[in-house]
């Protein structure tokens, strides 16, 4: 996929903390800026000279989903957007629909107006072609004046035969963009075990290392070089030889500083549990509005023994850039179903957190995802399979069955939450992933990936795409190729006319086009570590 003027500006901010024996410390804070042009073709009137009912109509190039198409029967065509007030548009990018390469636009003109009658000519382009379906191309020209009217004409197929022409999306942006700002903080630590397990393992991304010290009680402090808000954290529990939890966080204090001298406590947690290996668990800070420089996680104590240890620390920025990805969540207990309003108690919150975590997972940016989505709709209803998402990027609709996780709760070796919360994060995985590799394994590979399936309780056996594809995938970027899920998120093929060989083949073909490594090197690999 190519994608329009995200721009990524590094720099190093802060100067950290002085060596000290006893209190280790790492290196100065990172900063990354990402610059997210401003996608202006947003509510605006459309009009154009052609359309396919409602299901592939004019609206359909320009609602923020690449898996909705707008098609005409007859070319040369025209597609028109009016803006609310004129705008200063100087590039664009258009998306291939999914199937038919030869109905893919090949020669175009755009044009501009402010009374839809006299047009100035802005960007004129000849002998276009797109790279594969559900493919960008972007353009860019020079112009400073405002339009209204936004106009793609003389629009006409690869095959210049007057004949049927389609795409899937258009973009239009102009000066206006949105600035986000990455930034891994500076940790110090009250003691670490080094050089395995040190405390920058803590906000390296990579929930398989992880930083331990040996006492049972701890403290963590993060310096992100300026002030920032927070509205949440997370924490991700390590992996110990026999997976024990016993020195995973049992309680703790978040506390928040601008002087190192001053603390305020902002958040208290009792009687936690990390019931699996690299679980992340996230908690919400409501109205929390004050920025600190300095974040402490204070009087850290263990369940039992003589070690602390984590994997990752999180914090969730309120300016940060998976802040941009922010639908509105509605729940629907259709059910009456109370367990699950008492294991979400803030379901809309929370979800919401889940969400941008997954698109985190899923894309280096949110401008990488196919769709912009407006809602997601949680129903949990008594009937249905365990759980479902379907929709478009208007409104996605995720179904929860009341009778599975009734069953869940009535297990004492169970957790609802953390069924819950697995299941959001593969089925809100369906909701944003992009391509069709192998769409169940690759969303449940989010599930692995966050600790909500045991990674520990796959045996060995079967093959690649019969005996848990999902935790495979997970092993491979992990282990083998770090941003694996995100690169095989980005495959796509279209079926159309292909034999189940040729499939086949084709998804075997993307674990060395990705790794390098032939899937059966990989498989056997696999194998191996489960030993």
């Amino acid at each position: 996929m190519k994608k329009l003027g995200v721009l990524l500006l590094a720099a190093v901010i802060g100067l950290g903390f002085g060596s000290d024996a006893s209190i280790p410390t790492a290196a100065a804070a990172e900063s990354t800026t990402t610059i997210l042009p401003t996608n202006l073709a947003k509510d605006g009137t459309v009009t154009a000279s052609g359309e396919n009912g409602d299901h592939q109509s004019r609206h359909k190039a320009f609602d923020q989903f690449i898996f909705s198409k707008w098609l005409t029967f007859s070319t040369p065509a025209w597609l028109q957007y009016e803006f609310a007030t004129a705008k200063v548009v100087n590039a664009y990018s258009i998306t291939s629909a999914e199937d038919a390469p030869d109905r893919d636009p090949k020669n175009w003109v755009v044009k501009g107006s402010n009374d839809g009658i006299v047009w100035t000519d802005l960007n004129t382009q000849t002998n276009q072609s797109f790279a594969g379906r559900h493919h960008t191309n972007t353009y860019s020209f020079v112009n400073s004046t405002p339009y209204k009217y936004i106009k793609f004409d003389q629009f006409v197929n690869q095959y210049q035969n007057g004949g049927l022409l389609q795409l899937a999306e258009i973009k239009l942006f102009g000066d206006e963009a949105q600035t986000y700002k990455t930034i891994k903080p500076t940790v110090t630590a009250s003691g670490e075990n080094a050089p395995t397990d040190v405390k920058a393992n803590l906000v390296d991304g990579n929930s398989n290392t992880k930083w331990l010290t040996y006492n049972n009680t701890a403290w963590l402090q993060f310096d992100f070089g300026e002030a920032v808000t927070i509205d949440g954290y997370a924490l991700t529990s390590a992996k110990t030889p026999n997976h024990s939890p016993d020195a995973d966080p049992k309680s703790w204090v978040l506390q928040g500083s601008n002087d190192l001298a001053n603390w305020t406590t902002i958040d208290t947690k009792t009687n936690e549990n990390f019931r699996l290996r690299h679980q992340r668990k996230h908690y919400l800070l409501e109205n929390h509005t004050t920025a600190y420089r300095y974040y402490k996680l204070n009087n850290i104590q263990n369940h039992s023994g003589w070690t602390v240890q984590l994997s990752e620390v999180e914090f969730s920025r309120t300016d940060d850039l998976w802040h941009a990805v922010n639908p509105a969540i509605e729940i629907q207990n259709l059910a009456g179903f109370t367990p699950f309003e008492q294991a979400l108690p803030n379901a809309e919150q929370e979800i919401l957190a889940i969400t941008r975590k997954v698109n985190e997972l899923l894309y280096l940016s949110p401008a990488d995802a196919p769709l912009e989505v407006k809602k997601i709709l949680v129903k949990i209803e008594p009937t249905g399979p365990v759980a479902s998402m379907g929709g478009d990027s208007e409104l996605k609709t995720l179904t929860f069955n009341s009778q599975h996780l009734a069953n869940v709760a009535a297990n004492p070796n169970q957790s609802l939450r953390d069924e819950i919360i697995g299941i959001l994060y593969h089925e809100i995985g369906h909701a944003y992933q992009y391509g069709n590799f192998d769409v169940e394994a690759l969303t449940d590979s989010l599930r692995y990936t966050t600790g909500y399936h045991d990674r520990y309780g796959i045996t060995q056996g079967g093959s690649w795409h019969t005996h848990g594809t999902a935790n495979f995938i997970r092993w491979i970027d992990d282990t083998k190729h770090r941003g694996f899920i995100r690169q095989l998120n980005e495959a796509s093929l279209d079926t159309y006319g292909l034999t189940e060989a040729q499939i086949f083949a084709w998804k075997e073909s993307q674990f060395q086009l990705i790794t390098g490594i032939p899937v059966g090197t990989l498989w056997t690999q696999y194998q191996q570590s489960l030993a």
